[in-house]
């Protein structure tokens, strides 16, 4: 499926058809999308528009004498502008009104995004910030219920501000992509895409040429943008849920406990802590979907109160929160296609294989793979080299091999030995394996070891 999007449009001229010129072919459409929409169409592919009107965009008189506009739209318009009650009607759901709008009878879907500047006496009071975060959530919910294998950004309509605003949800998008899809290959993954036409200006009875195949391309980090701000599940991300959320108790505690696993399961990932992914459980990949829907629908509840003034919200702690969900379904995935789940014991052997080969290690999903190496040196040294030590008994490995250590668990020494700390680690052989496992005991001072770090 590909999927095109573009700012609407409505002023004179935009009711008559154009002629737009694509690889060579010539299609007549009121837009560009949707020229392009049918040349995907005529090679085969699947394809649907969605537009997305500033709700500014009607109150413009002078595209009420367009020619092509039909009479009862004309006259829905013309209503809105001569009487106040209208207005305010509209202003609260401006929907109703782009219904009608005869380029929506055209494309598959569309939505309504706020607006800066002032039209007809009405100050319309958004931000950029806002808008990004409008048109973002727009994406988001469509690839959700529908999704799709190409996006094209089309910036043929002008509206230059919005037109920004379409690129940087478009980047934004594409970043939680690529964060939550780590397994696949680079020539499988979506793919974003630029699109544009020649500028629409008279005469309009000649053919536009349209332009396409400009890829946009972001970098992604295994970096969480957001560190906790306390060292326990319960509390590490309750500050930042409330940027977000509000003073919504159920709320809050939903994300923060999604924030707080996901950045212990990338902190683990991180510090080169294997055993670590075996010993907690992570949430499941639908969870994780219903906070980003959560979140979705969150912003849309916000913004959609009225079209005229906005609450002021500010992109970055909302991309921050799409951003760590993202990274955390992507780690989750990887974990889950590699059968790493939560045991009772793990085999040495399994740690080494799933994690140590350079050619197949988990790490390299991550560009980790420096981890690789030290982690193999650690394994060596605490298991391989201690081997024959080792009975059918569960012993700490301080004991095994008979050192005293003077403190019951240290952060300094559990991050520099890959999470083998001898202290926490309980060691025994089955058969010809060694098997490893954490101290029950110990397990509140690794969560805070790691949430920490």
């Amino acid at each position: 499926m590909k999927v095109i999007y573009q700012i609407g449009r409505f002023e004179r001229g935009a009711f008559n058809p154009l002629k737009f010129e694509i690889n060579g072919k010539v299609y007549q459409s009121y837009l560009s999308s949707l020229a392009l929409r049918q040349h995907f169409k005529d090679a085969g592919s699947q394809a649907k528009v969605i537009l997305i009107y500033p709700v500014s965009i009607l109150l413009n008189r002078p595209a009420l004498s367009s020619e092509g506009m039909t009479e009862d739209f004309r006259n829905l318009v013309q209503g809105l502008l001569m009487e106040s009650s209208k207005l305010e009607d509209y202003l609260r759901n401006p929907y109703l009104y782009f219904a009608e709008h005869p380029h929506s009878k055209e494309a598959d879907s569309f939505i309504v995004i706020h607006s800066i500047g002032q039209y007809e006496g009405v100050n319309f009071l958004a931000t950029l910030e806002e808008l990004i975060l409008e048109t973002f959530v727009g994406i988001v919910s469509h690839y959700h219920q529908e999704p799709f294998s190409e996006l094209y950004l089309d910036v043929s309509s002008g509206h230059n501000i919005y037109t920004t605003a379409l690129l940087e949800a478009g980047r934004l998008f594409l970043i939680c992509y690529n964060l939550q899809n780590p397994h696949v290959k680079d020539e499988e993954k979506l793919k974003v895409y630029i699109t544009f036409s020649e500028p629409i200006v008279q005469p309009f009875d000649r053919i536009f040429k349209v332009f396409t195949g400009f890829p946009l391309e972001v970098k992604t980090f295994f970096s969480f943008p957001q560190a906790p701000d306390q060292y326990s599940f319960d509390g590490a991300y309750m500050k930042f849920s409330q940027q977000l959320t509000g003073e919504d108790r159920k709320m809050k505690r939903f994300f923060n406990e999604l924030f707080a696993r996901g950045y212990f399961f990338y902190s683990a990932l991180k510090n080169n802590t294997p055993l670590v992914l075996y010993s907690w459980d992570y949430d499941q990949e639908d969870i994780i979907d219903e906070g980003i829907r959560k979140l979705t629908e969150l912003i849309k509840t916000k913004l959609r109160q009225h079209y005229r003034t906005t609450p002021g919200l500010s992109l970055d702690p909302y991309r921050k929160g799409f951003i760590m969900l993202s990274l955390y379904k992507g780690i989750v995935k990887i974990l889950k296609d590699n059968a790493i789940v939560k045991k009772e014991e793990v085999s040495v052997y399994e740690i080494k294989e799933k994690f140590c080969r350079q050619d197949m290690s988990i790490y390299n999903y991550f560009d980790l793979q420096q981890n690789s190496s030290y982690l193999s040196h650690e394994i060596d040294v605490n298991f391989e080299k201690n081997k024959e030590r080792f009975s059918d008994e569960w012993k700490l490995l301080k004991d095994y091999m008979n050192v005293y250590e003077t403190q019951s668990f240290n952060d300094r020494n559990f991050l520099a030995h890959c999470g083998f700390e001898r202290n926490c680690i309980l060691v025994k052989k089955v058969n010809a394996d060694v098997v490893i496992k954490y101290d029950e005991n110990l397990r509140n001072y690794i969560e805070k070891c790691l949430l920490r770090k």
